[in-house]
């Protein structure tokens, strides 16, 4: 039998070796580097360098625009408020300087008593009486407080004088809607009653008890108290000591009568007041 030939091809056998390397390096290459692979792979991309400085400046704006703004807007509050504060300042102060006028008669005082004189005779002047109130309590607003006290004595002396105060004794209101209408009805009632005597120092001396800057005095004749006019204007401006102004309103036929005109200009005088003469 013929034997066949062996040869053995060295370029083939080492070209073969040099790929098994090859591979082999490529791999153990592969098994260090993959790691750093994952990280690289999975790590967000990162942004431009330029673009991230300029996005830093326009933080570093807004913020410093928004710290602006924050500083105006505490400005104006503070203005806001001073601005408020000064007007309730003026407010108050006009309120207080507020002049009541009507007939002559002007004062600043912002609470009052106001007497009326319900006796007899008063019955000849309800028109007077009427449009005089009410010239009186149109010129309050709710800034006012007044009393309203009506005033009679009867016949013989046998019973007491009386008082009829609107409020309740030793209270005033304020001179809102409502109690404006409330206190004109009382008034109209008051008119509709009139009868007796004049016991004007009873109604001055119970006025003083208020706490009131003012008091108005309405009548038409002298009083009928058993003290004489002049003694009532001493004891009544001896008790007020100058707290409160008193008005003195005379109405009807007053001419007619000088001693009555004096007490009432007298009263008047000697307490800060004036006199005013309302005739027909």
């Amino acid at each position: 039998m013929k034997r066949r030939s062996r040869e053995i091809n060295v370029f083939s056998l080492s070209a073969i070796d040099l790929f098994a390397c090859a591979m082999g390096a490529f791999l153990l290459l592969s098994l260090i580097l993959f790691q750093y692979y994952l990280k690289a792979h999975n790590a967000p991309p990162a942004p431009p360098v330029d673009q991230t400085a300029k996005l830093e400046e326009q933080v570093a704006q807004y913020q410093a625009s928004l710290d602006s703004a924050q500083t105006k807007i505490l400005r104006l509050q503070e203005a806001l408020e001073q601005a408020k504060e000064a007007l309730e300042n003026k407010k108050t102060e006009a309120s207080r300087n507020r002049q009541l006028a009507f007939l002559g008669i002007t004062t600043t005082a912002k609470s009052f008593v106001i007497l009326l004189d319900m006796s007899k005779s008063m019955k000849d002047y309800e028109k007077i009486v009427q449009k005089t109130t009410d010239e009186i309590l149109s010129q309050m607003d709710a800034s006012y407080r007044i009393q309203i006290i009506g005033f009679q004595g009867h016949q013989g002396n046998a019973v007491p004088p009386t008082l009829t105060p609107w409020r309740q004794a030793g209270q005033t209101a304020p001179m809102n809607p409502e109690n404006l209408s409330s206190a004109k009805r009382f008034l109209s009632r008051a008119i509709k009653d009139f009868d007796g005597g004049t016991p004007t120092f009873m109604a001055l001396h119970a006025a003083l008890d208020y706490d009131t800057d003012a008091i108005f005095l309405l009548t038409d004749g002298e009083p009928t108290d058993v003290r004489e006019g002049p003694d009532i204007v001493s004891q009544i401006t001896r008790k007020n000591a100058g707290k409160k102004k008193i008005y003195t309103i005379a109405v009807g036929d007053y001419r007619k009568n000088p001693k009555f005109v004096t007490f009432l200009e007298s009263l008047a005088k000697e307490n800060g007041g004036k006199f005013l003469g309302i005739s027909d």
